[in-house]
């Protein structure tokens, strides 16, 4: 049997370097000051979350696949993946001061906003959307418990 622990750990990983790659993509095309795109997030934290419960409901471990604990996988990658990746925008914002010049500029009402608060609204973010993308993907995945509607004819 697999170790749940370290699949979770190993997708939060993964998840979270999606999005620094993707970060540096932006960087490198010249589009990173484009706050918008990062809309495109969704997609690599959606297949994150999919992705692990996907291989938690087909792998041999230790745990018995149902509903919450699908759930709770997709939420632990995405809580993993919202740290390591906070962290990141964080030390990347205090090491570029004119892009984060250019971030907060973004915000009308800016007072209050710095590197820290920046990072925490990507937390939030990432939690928030970790939780969404772990339902549907669950939708998708749960054990189907469909009803035969008719049963064939044996003539």
């Amino acid at each position: 049997m697999k170790s749940l622990e370290k699949h979770i750990v190993l997708y939060g990983v993964k998840t979270s370097l999606g999005l620094i790659a993707f970060f540096f993509v932006m960087k490198l095309l010249g589009l990173i000051h484009i706050t918008e795109l990062r809309a495109l997030n969704a997609f690599i934290m959606f297949t994150g979350a999919f992705l692990a419960i996907k291989r938690f409901r087909d792998g041999d471990f230790q745990y018995k696949f149902n509903y919450l604990a699908g759930i709770g996988t997709g939420m632990a990658v995405g809580m993993i993946t919202a740290i390591l990746f906070s962290f990141f925008v964080v030390v990347y914002l205090f090491l570029d001061p004119v892009f984060t010049t250019n971030i907060l500029a973004d915000f009308p009402d800016n007072t209050f906003m710095n590197q820290l608060t920046l990072a925490m609204v990507i937390f939030i973010e990432a939690m928030g959307s970790s939780f969404i993308f772990s339902f549907v993907s669950m939708q998708w995945l749960k054990d189907d418990k469909s009803v035969t509607i008719s049963k064939p004819s044996h003539s």
